[in-house]
């Protein structure tokens, strides 16, 4: 895609609302993990045993070790994950990684599919709320109304991820060169530190604890290198909450 062919990619989406309702999915982003804290203080727990409930399921059906091993790793990354949104009260989809800058993309295509499922099953229930508003049934002419907004988020939710992808794409390579010295450089500095981690998870079941973490410290320089981690983290998290979305 050339510069002129972005440009007015880009002025389509921007008409469409791209921008105008970002800045609304900014502010529900910012209510949303308000409630959550305040009403849902145990969100994390209620998760984790979603994802507990789900992770059996899929063992259930696995047919070899390979298969189990990969599921449970991706329950525990998605335990991370939302312990990470929480923490720093961001969407992943709609926030830059700084540490793994290209994780964006990836967010941005699974949110986009999954409003586009939105959408179909909105058109779906549109044409049958319709057809119910013309036959008078009780209750079918706001289930209409409900679903025609629905359509209308979910079209606007793939409306800003495509104004995200289009707008970050040439950017690609670059990130990438990016997320590799940044991977290379903690390795060298935390690499000790990022093995105690590693080794954590992979010995527990489910996520390991602070203090199991703490345990497998085998030497002064993991302990170091432990401490300098947690120290970077925090700095890192307090510049990222002074910056917004993509």
């Amino acid at each position: 895609m050339n510069k002129k062919e972005k440009q007015k990619k880009l002025k389509r989406y921007e008409r469409l609302g791209a921008v105008k309702f970002q800045k609304v999915v900014f502010k529900v982003e910012e209510i949303k993990f308000y409630l959550l804290k305040k009403l849902c203080p145990n969100f994390i727990a209620y998760f984790d045993t979603y994802c507990d409930w789900k992770q059996k399921r899929a063992i259930k059906h696995a047919k070899t070790e390979e298969e189990r091993k990969e599921i449970r790793q991706k329950i525990k990354l998605a335990k991370m994950a939302m312990r990470k949104e929480m923490n720093q009260e961001k969407n992943r989809n709609y926030h830059i990684n700084p540490k793994r800058p290209t994780e964006i993309f990836e967010y941005l295509n699974w949110n986009k599919q999954v409003h586009k499922r939105g959408l179909t099953k909105d058109a779906i229930c549109i044409l049958i709320f319709l057809i119910g508003t013309i036959l008078q049934i009780p209750l079918a002419a706001p289930l209409l109304i409900y679903e025609i907004i629905n359509a209308a988020v979910d079209f606007e939710c793939i409306n800003i991820q495509n104004y995200n992808l289009c707008r970050l794409e040439h950017l690609k390579p670059n990130l990438q060169k990016k997320e590799e010295r940044i991977i290379q450089r903690s390795i060298e500095e935390y690499g000790s530190a990022a093995e105690v981690i590693h080794k954590s998870i992979e010995q527990s079941e489910k996520l390991p604890t602070f203090q199991e973490i703490l345990d497998n410290i085998e030497n002064k320089e993991q302990l170091e290198q432990m401490k300098a981690m947690f120290q970077h983290a925090q700095e890192e998290r307090a510049k990222e909450k002074k910056l917004g979305g993509i």
